[in-house]
């Protein structure tokens, strides 16, 4: 954490980890790293976050064993859909 303070005390400038991945590694880097964190570091988060969310949600439901995968995957899958589009209504404010 205080090492990203630190590079934005030291980079005044709007990108967040972009503009610190051009400053020290150039523009190819800084580029690439922005699409792999677009479509597989981001998204396994938010799917990995909402996986678990399921579990501990549908936990109670079944006490004594894990709860059905389909029924996991579908909480999880509703969970992403109800973020994004709250994500999307405040944009739209």
């Amino acid at each position: 954490m205080y090492g990203v303070c630190r590079a934005g005390t030291m980079i005044p400038r709007s990108g967040g980890d972009y503009a610190y991945m051009q400053e020290a590694f150039g523009s190819l880097p800084a580029f690439l790293y922005l699409w792999v964190a677009l479509f597989v570091i981001v998204p396994t988060g938010n799917a990995i976050t909402a996986i678990t969310f399921a579990q501990y949600i549908l936990q109670p439901g079944w006490p004594t064993c894990q709860p059905p995968h389909a029924a996991v995957r579908l909480i999880a899958a509703l969970i992403t859909c109800e973020c994004s589009l709250q994500c999307m209504h405040s944009v739209l404010l």
